[in-house]
C-alpha cells in the first residue's frame, strides 16, 4: 500500500474546517493565556516601594542626613537592592516570579530608615545640649571678664580683645540657633583664644602695675612726710579710684571725684597718647581763668619723665618723631563720669573752685595709678 507524504496529510488536515464561533473563541483566548503566562499572578509591591521611596526622601531632608549618615546610606543601599530585585522578577516568566525577597528588602530598608531617624534625634539632642553647655560656660567667662575690666582703668588693648570675643560669642550663639553646631563650636573656640589673649594682656599690665604701685608707695610716703613736716597742703591723685585728695599737715582734708585722660590706665609715654602721667609734680602756675574754667599747671615733664622718654626712644618703644608732651593741668569742666581729657585731671567746676582755695604755686601734686594704705 502506497503511503502519502506527510505534507499531504497536513494538507488534508488543514482542510478541516472548525466552526466559526469556536475559532473566534480560540483567537480571543490565546492573548489572555499568553498574558497570564507572561505576567503571572504574583503582584509586584509597587505601593510599598513608592511608600519606601517617600520615606527615604523625608529622611534625607531631615536630621538623619547630618546625624545618622551611615544608617541612612545603609537604608539607601537596601532600597536600591529592592529596586533591582523587583526589576529582575518582573523580567521573568510568571511561573518563576517571586517578590518575597523584594518585600524583605523593602522592609529592611524601612527599618534602617527608622533607625536612622531615631539615632539622628538622639544624637542631635546630645549635640545641642553639649554645644549649649559649652557656649553657656563661654558666656559666663565673657561676663566675668567684663566685670574684671569694669573694675580697672580702661585698658584699650584688653577692651579691644573683649569686644572681639563678644562678637565671636554672639556669632557662635547665632550659629547654634541655626543648628550649625560645628560652626558654633569653632567660633566659640575663637572666642576662647581671644579671652586667653585678653588674660595675657591683663597679666602683663598687672605686672607693670605692681611695679608702678611699688614706686607709687614711695612717692606717696615722701609727699605725706613733707606735708606733715612742713605743715603744708599736698595733692594726691588716685587714678584707679578717680579721686583727688587734699592733705594738710599730712592729714586728709578733702576728696573730689575726677575725670582723667582717655588712656588713663597707662603711664604717659609721649604727646597725644591720652595717658595721665604718674609721678611727683608741683604746681607751676595758678590760672584763675582758663579754657577749662580754672586750672593748675603742673611741671610735666619732670626729670624722671624726661629720662623715661629718652630711654623709650632708644629702645624703640616709641617713635623717634614723638614728642614728650606738655601742658598737663588740673582743671575744671570735669564731672562727666568718663575719661576724656588728653592727659589732664578734670574736676567739676564747683570742686575746682574749692580746690583753688588750697593750691598755690609750689603745691606738691603726686599722681599714682593706685593709692594703697592711705586713710
Amino acid at each position: 500500500m502506497t503511503r502519502l507524504p506527510v505534507c499531504s496529510n497536513l494538507f488534508r488536515f488543514s482542510n478541516i474546517r472548525l466552526p466559526h464561533r469556536m475559532l473566534r473563541r480560540l483567537l480571543l483566548a490565546v492573548p489572555i493565556v499568553l498574558a497570564f503566562v507572561w505576567l503571572g499572578c504574583d503582584t509586584p509591591p509597587l505601593v510599598d516601594m513608592v511608600n519606601a521611596e517617600s520615606a527615604l526622601s523625608n529622611a534625607r531632608s531631615g536630621h538623619a542626613k547630618k546625624y545618622a549618615k551611615d544608617e541612612l546610606e545603609s537604608a539607601e543601599v537596601a532600597l536600591q537592592k529592592a529596586r533591582e530585585e523587583m526589576a529582575f522578577q518582573q523580567g521573568r516568566l510568571s511561573v518563576m516570579r517571586s517578590y518575597d525577597l523584594t518585600d524583605t528588602l523593602i522592609a529592611y530598608a524601612r527599618m534602617l530608615m527608622q533607625t536612622a531617624e531615631d539615632s539622628a534625634k538622639l544624637r542631635r539632642e546630645v549635640a545641642l545640649a553639649n554645644a549649649e553647655h559649652e557656649l553657656k560656660i563661654l558666656t559666663e567667662d565673657l561676663n566675668n571678664w567684663r566685670e574684671s575690666l569694669d573694675s580697672k582703668l580702661t585698658l584699650y588693648r584688653a577692651e579691644k580683645l573683649w569686644t572681639m570675643a563678644q562678637m565671636s560669642q554672639a556669632t557662635a550663639m547665632s550659629l547654634l540657633r541655626q543648628e550649625d553646631l560645628e560652626g558654633a563650636l569653632d567660633t566659640g573656640q575663637e572666642c576662647r583664644e581671644q579671652l586667653a589673649a585678653l588674660r595675657t594682656s591683663i597679666n602683663h599690665h598687672d605686672a607693670d602695675e605692681l611695679e608702678r604701685i611699688r614706686a607709687a608707695k614711695g612717692w606717696v610716703s615722701n609727699t605725706l612726710s613733707d606735708s606733715r613736716r612742713n605743715g603744708n597742703v599736698a595733692i594726691i591723685v588716685d587714678k584707679e579710684e578717680h579721686r583727688l585728695h587734699i592733705f594738710d599737715g599730712g592729714k586728709k582734708l578733702k576728696t573730689y571725684k575726677v575725670d582723667l585722660g582717655f588712656n588713663a590706665a597707662y603711664q604717659k609715654m609721649f604727646a597725644g597718647d591720652g595717658a595721665t602721667p604718674e609721678g611727683t609734680y608741683r604746681v607751676t602756675e595758678v590760672k584763675h581763668s582758663s579754657r577749662y574754667y580754672k586750672a593748675l599747671l603742673l611741671n610735666y615733664p619732670n626729670d624722671d619723665d624726661k629720662r623715661r622718654f629718652a630711654a623709650n626712644k632708644r629702645n624703640g618703644r616709641i617713635s623717634k618723631r614723638a614728642g614728650i608732651g606738655k601742658l598737663i593741668e588740673i582743671h575744671g569742666h570735669g564731672g562727666q563720669n568718663k575719661n576724656w581729657t588728653d592727659g589732664c585731671v578734670a574736676l567739676a567746676d564747683n570742686d575746682m573752685l574749692e580746690l583753688m582755695k588750697y593750691a598755690r604755686v609750689g603745691t606738691p601734686v603726686t599722681i599714682v595709678r593706685k593709692l594703697e594704705g592711705v586713710q
